[in-house]
């Protein structure tokens, strides 16, 4: 959200309303306003600890799937199963407990990626671009064959993107955009010679843009696009979608990771080329899977120590959640007398101070040498496996009525509820700075103060009246 800027307000009222208000007028109204001036900073401050700790805990939730995305694809015959590119630079492969061995001739002859397009270039990211009016931008998304647009009807209704009176500048706009979350991403670009807004779609050929703008007419001159009309933004590249062939059929998707193209296995495409992709199965396979679940959960272990020092400082969600999986970890739950972590110790995988895991590698080929089975059994065992428990955990982690989605859901009512006080401040500003040059001209006009002190304070408390 953009700063409420009293100063701007200033600016307009004075030279906007009926009559021309003076210098003196100007000073009489700014320094009242300036001594109202302690909502704003307080919605301000507000806003910003709120959409800090929803962006922590989105990136908790993103880091919790990541991480059971590794540990669900060992449950049954998964830790025994690996994906080999033999171009690491095309394509990489993740299996899952329903891959199926063999082995993959790839040839990737194209990439997914979406529409992106450009405005013409300006002096300055924050140089106000027309007047402050409140606009709406209008996305729609289809394909587009020449000057022909045929929208998605996959993704409809329209996205609509409003853009605050006051935030008509590159980066006020490209904030808006971004924060409305419509899947297309926006960004101010410099070129050495001026400043553009860049808009990206979602990857696919269907997510080709159509633009329109409604209210501020520089605004509209800027970023209006339409493929069959007129065209304010410049396309630097086309959307499209990726194309393939796996054993000599051709296969497209909208996506670079495909879930369905191999049976249980994700293919995640990096560039063009051709790969031999070779998905078996072995206890020799054993080693390299518990080695990325270690991996894996030590990326989350970091990224939940990072967001309890950053995002989520003042909110005890990463903390929980860290002391919930070191819990598993440290728990009896493997149906015998050793707990999970004496388990784990004998196979080589220890447990650090920090919550995170180390592998002593010949440690754990020994024990895999020794009793393959017993090893893949620690860690998936229909349902009682060190993996199984920590899939469960997440999974109740991310239900739409855990803790941590209801938490979501309670930041952004409060985040609404704020936005909806920033509108009546804005209002009440308006409607403050209006009546105060209104009356400061009468004042000067008629060459009397008379009863100007009693009215300019019952003004000047209408703000506070207004919101409380």
């Amino acid at each position: 959200m953009s700063t409420i800027n009293l100063s701007a307000y200033f600016t307009k009222f004075s030279t906007n309303t009926t009559g021309n208000a003076s210098v003196d007028v100007y000073a009489k109204v700014s320094k009242i306003m300036q001594s109202q001036n302690t909502i704003a900073p307080k919605l301000n401050a507000a806003l910003t600890a709120d959409k800090t700790v929803l962006s922590g805990l989105g990136q908790l939730q993103s880091a919790l799937a990541s991480f059971q995305g590794v540990a669900q694809s060992l449950s049954g015959n998964g830790l025994n199963l690996s994906a080999s590119s033999s171009a690491a630079n095309v394509l990489s492969a993740a299996t899952s407990n329903s891959s199926v061995t063999g082995t993959y001739a790839i040839q990737v002859n194209q990439l997914a990626q979406g529409h992106v397009l450009q405005s013409n270039k300006i002096a300055s990211p924050d140089l106000a671009i027309g007047s402050a009016v409140s606009s709406k931008i209008v996305f729609e998304f289809g394909t587009t064959s020449g000057n022909t647009f045929t929208k998605n009807a996959a993704i409809t209704p329209a996205k609509t993107v409003v853009i605050p009176s006051g935030s008509n500048t590159l980066q006020g706009i490209a904030s808006a955009i971004n924060e409305a979350n419509i899947g297309v991403s926006a960004k101010v670009i410099s070129s050495g010679t001026g400043y553009a807004l860049e808009l990206n779609s979602p990857t696919g050929a269907s997510s080709s843009m159509r633009i329109n703008v409604s209210g501020d007419s520089a605004l509209q001159n800027l970023l209006t696009y339409n493929p069959a009309g007129v065209k304010n933004l410049n396309q630097t590249a086309a959307s499209q979608d990726a194309t393939l062939t796996i054993n000599g059929t051709a296969i497209s998707s909208p996506s670079n990771t495909l879930t369905k193209a191999l049976p249980g296995t994700t293919l995640n495409l990096t560039s063009k080329g051709t790969s031999e992709l070779v998905v078996a199965q072995g206890s020799t396979q054993v080693a390299k899977n518990v080695t990325d679940l270690v991996n894996a959960y030590n990326t989350l272990n970091t990224k939940l120590s990072s967001l309890q020092q950053g995002e989520l400082k003042a909110d005890g969600s990463a903390l929980r959640t860290q002391s919930q999986l070191k819990g598993i970890l440290a728990s009896s739950a493997l149906g015998s007398n050793s707990t999970t972590a004496q388990a784990l110790t004998k196979i080589g995988v220890t447990s650090e101070k920090n919550g995170s895991l180390t592998i002593d590698a010949s440690k754990l080929q020994e024990a895999i040498s020794s009793d393959p089975a017993s090893v893949a059994k620690l860690f998936t065992n229909s349902g009682s496996g060190i993996a199984d428990h920590l899939v469960s955990q997440i999974q109740g982690m991310l239900s739409p009525v855990s803790e941590l989605s209801k938490k979501v859901a309670t930041v952004n009512q409060d985040i609404t509820t704020l936005n909806t006080k920033k509108t009546s401040l804005e209002k009440a500003l308006t409607t403050q700075a209006n009546a105060l040059v209104k009356l400061y001209s009468q004042q000067n006009t008629q060459g009397s103060s008379t009863g100007t002190s009693s009215q300019s304070s019952n003004i000047g408390n209408s703000l506070f009246n207004f919101l409380v």
